[in-house]
């Protein structure tokens, strides 16, 4: 019998968290925010921008990262209002990866012992986001709530 190797779901809520994924994504947002500057390059690289000419709901997160890791807050809430908040998180994600050993695994137990705080919070905060994006969008498209 030949078994597939499949992909593992994390099986705690630190390995959510706080796994190779996350903490790759955030350093990558890290650098990607210092590299850009502050007010764009100019171009878009977003698809749906093309198609539509209207923002995605994620439109303008580059930018604000760029302002906020440069303290430039009102900016960063006019590029994208998650911005700040999102800048935090992936400092946090990526401060982590610094820890000692012993240090990231009391943030793991930390975590773990509050799971339903910090996956109810996700979720909230994925809900609000989207919710957020669809209806930047479809105003900027032209369809009133």
């Amino acid at each position: 019998m030949i078994r597939l190797r499949t992909r593992q779901t994390p099986r705690t809520t630190s390995q959510r968290w706080l796994g190779r994924t996350c903490i790759g994504t955030a350093w990558v947002a890290l650098l990607l925010a210092a590299i850009t500057p502050p007010h764009g390059t100019g171009f878009t690289l977003c698809w749906f921008n093309h198609l539509t000419n209207a923002q995605c709901p994620g439109c303008g997160m580059t930018r604000s990262l760029s302002c906020a890791l440069r303290g430039m807050f009102a900016e960063s809430s006019s590029y994208h209002p998650f911005g700040i908040a999102v800048l935090l998180l992936f400092m946090a994600t990526a401060g982590f990866s610094l820890l000692p050993k012993h240090m990231r695994e009391q943030v793991r137990e930390f975590i773990d012992s509050r799971s339903r705080f910090f996956n109810t919070s996700y979720l909230v905060f994925v809900i609000v986001f989207v919710t957020f994006g669809f209806i930047s969008t479809f105003s900027e498209l032209g369809w009133h709530f």
